[in-house]
């Protein structure tokens, strides 16, 4: 299989203009890129392409990884593609709509409680071992498939306007790969590190707060950020200086109600750790760090349909009729400030 055919259209994703935010915040332009539009609804399907190339390479028999459910589904598809059996080491608590996400494609998932340092160190030695390329999402392990993701930068690049990029940043990845890329387009925008306050060791670090990005355990409910021992802390920090960058830590409360201010406001509903990077820009600007003149980016990483956790509801306890209606409709917009 030649690497274009492993392609399913992965990557070249929009910078959209949020301009109900960006007027509601004093500020002239605000962008997110639209990762949530890649085949699986994440960015990791651009890592996933890259890496199962790279498994097709080496020859390998298949494929070992871990996830929170965005990369599972990644790998899992395009693994499919590439005609390469795969097994999944997945959290325990994963969303449902995540782990229901890669079941179709027929990998074998392995619900485990912890899946921190050690538990990487060790499945690299069992890939090793049964000649299965190791597809964990970080430079630390896939270096290769690492690569795909570095597009996101170049592509941010070539909006040569853009001032700040904001990532969510769990195991650091995704930040270093949009980094590479932003100084191979020759960007000299900021990259700023957004984690949860209490999942936040690289943000901590480069505030100075710590002294490595090592905490003792992570008690976010943000899914795909809960790393304590980032695989790419250093990394990350090293990139983040680099562009005279810096960290935010953002509460989960904040990023759920920037989720749901972002579905109501720009018709756009991403998950969790998506909504989590705006939230840091918004602390940003409340705070004058970033100001109307500057033209920041937010990578809206993965779609709200992977995690619908706080949406979920039971069926309706009161029903009405269609005598009913009409008055339900014009309480509902007299409550908007719809005027006739």
């Amino acid at each position: 299989m030649t690497p274009a055919s492993l392609s399913m259209g992965e990557g070249n994703t929009p910078l959209v203009l949020l301009p109900t935010l960006a007027r509601k915040w004093g500020m002239n332009k605000i962008w997110a890129k639209a990762e949530y539009l890649n085949p699986t609804g994440s960015y990791k399907d651009r890592i996933a392409r890259t890496t199962m190339i790279e498994a097709l390479s080496q020859g390998r028999r298949g494929w070992l990884g871990t996830s929170s459910g965005n990369g599972g589904a990644a790998m899992s598809a395009y693994g499919a593609r590439a005609g390469l059996p795969g097994i999944l080491c997945i959290l325990a608590d994963a969303p449902a709509e995540k782990v229901a996400s890669i079941r179709p494609y027929g990998a074998l998932m392995i619900a485990m409680k912890d899946l921190g340092s050690d538990e990487m160190l060790a499945l690299k030695k069992i890939a090793e071992d049964e000649n299965l390329l190791l597809t964990i999402t970080a430079y630390a392990f896939n270096p290769e498939g690492m690569k795909g993701a570095e597009a996101i930068g170049e592509e941010i690049a070539t909006y040569k306007t853009v001032s700040h990029v904001y990532l969510p940043t769990g195991g650091g990845g995704l930040l270093v790969a949009t980094a590479i890329g932003l100084a191979r387009g020759s960007s000299d925008a900021k990259v700023i590190c957004v984690q949860p306050d209490e999942c936040s060791p690289i943000s901590q670090t480069v505030m100075g707060l710590i002294e490595s990005p090592v905490i003792a355990a992570c008690t976010t409910k943000i899914s795909g950020l809960q790393l304590a021992n980032p695989p790419d802390g250093l990394l990350a920090i090293e990139k983040i200086t680099a562009s005279d960058g810096w960290g935010v830590r953002v509460t989960d409360q904040a990023a759920w109600e920037m989720q749901d201010l972002l579905a109501r406001e720009e018709g756009i509903f991403v998950e969790p750790a998506s909504a989590l990077a705006l939230a840091g820009l918004h602390q940003d600007i409340e705070s004058g760090k970033v100001t109307s003149h500057d033209e920041p980016v937010v990578v809206l990483t993965g779609s709200g349909l992977k995690d619908m956790t706080r949406f979920k509801t039971t069926s309706p306890s009161i029903t009405y009729d269609i005598g009913q209606v009409r008055k339900l409709v014009q309480d509902s917009l007299s409550s908007k400030g719809v005027s006739e």
